[in-house]
């Protein structure tokens, strides 16, 4: 079980131990389900229970949507969701504030193959004061071969705004390029390009004649595109 801490920890009380027996208790498909139901609902209801204030009901669904599309089988809208909480925490960080805590504490170790890193990812670019404790918990993602290319993605979009606290994730990206997996080699190549990691160009310029294709995230879009194709473009973005 891997658990995540950020501000202050969540207080474990008896409804929130009930929820995490029930998510243990189901098999891969169903676990998503239980997971969206139940989380989005215990969000809801706890953020309902502290304040009874309208503006903040309202607040609360919108949290509870934008968290309900990151478990979508559909890789554009799991994408659109992260985007969304991006933009929520840049036009309202308190509203991710207040809620972010309840939210990254119930996701553990069953919960990490759906758009949890894009979603860290897009909330530390638009959080600069959260940033390094997001990227202490993208790292855990690193090795969830479920969540690695949400976490390349998400690395490279902080990185895109803060080049320097993401220098110490450059060697895993370089390793990433070692996978095999054709999303796994498009997604850092495009990372890669869009962070100028010019040394990676030898092995980039390898992928030359790839025609695997694959879907990767990019920075507007979802887009699926061959090896060869994306290789290319970053050795222009590199200046090879």
């Amino acid at each position: 079980m891997v658990t995540y801490f950020l501000e202050a920890p969540l207080l474990m009380h008896s409804t929130y131990r009930l929820f995490a027996y029930h998510i243990s208790c189901y098999n891969f498909i169903g676990r998503r389900a239980c997971h969206e139901n139940c989380l989005t609902a215990f969000i809801g209801r706890k953020e309902m229970s502290t304040s009874g204030h309208g503006e903040s009901a309202k607040e609360s669904v919108r949290v509870r949507e934008l968290i309900a599309g990151l478990y979508s089988p559909d890789m554009e809208k799991r994408f659109e969701a992260a985007r969304k909480l991006g933009r929520l925490a840049r036009d309202d960080s308190e509203a991710v504030i207040r809620v972010w805590s309840r939210i990254f504490h119930a996701f553990d170790d069953t919960m990490s193959c759906w758009g949890v890193a894009e979603a860290l990812g897009e909330i530390a670019r638009n959080l600069p004061g959260h940033r390094s404790k997001i990227l202490a918990l993208l790292r855990k993602f690193s090795s969830d071969e479920a969540s690695c290319q949400g976490f390349v993605w998400a690395v490279c979009r902080i990185g895109q705004v803060d080049r320097q606290l993401v220098e110490d994730f450059i060697p895993d990206l370089m390793r990433s390029l070692d996978s095999g997996a054709a999303c796994m080699a498009g997604q850092t190549i495009w990372a890669i390009g869009e962070l100028g990691v010019s040394e990676a160009a030898g092995k980039v310029a390898a992928f030359i004649d790839d025609q695997r294709e694959t879907w990767v995230y990019e920075n507007d879009a979802v887009r699926k595109k061959t090896l060869d194709t994306i290789a290319r473009e970053t050795l222009k973005k590199i200046g090879m």
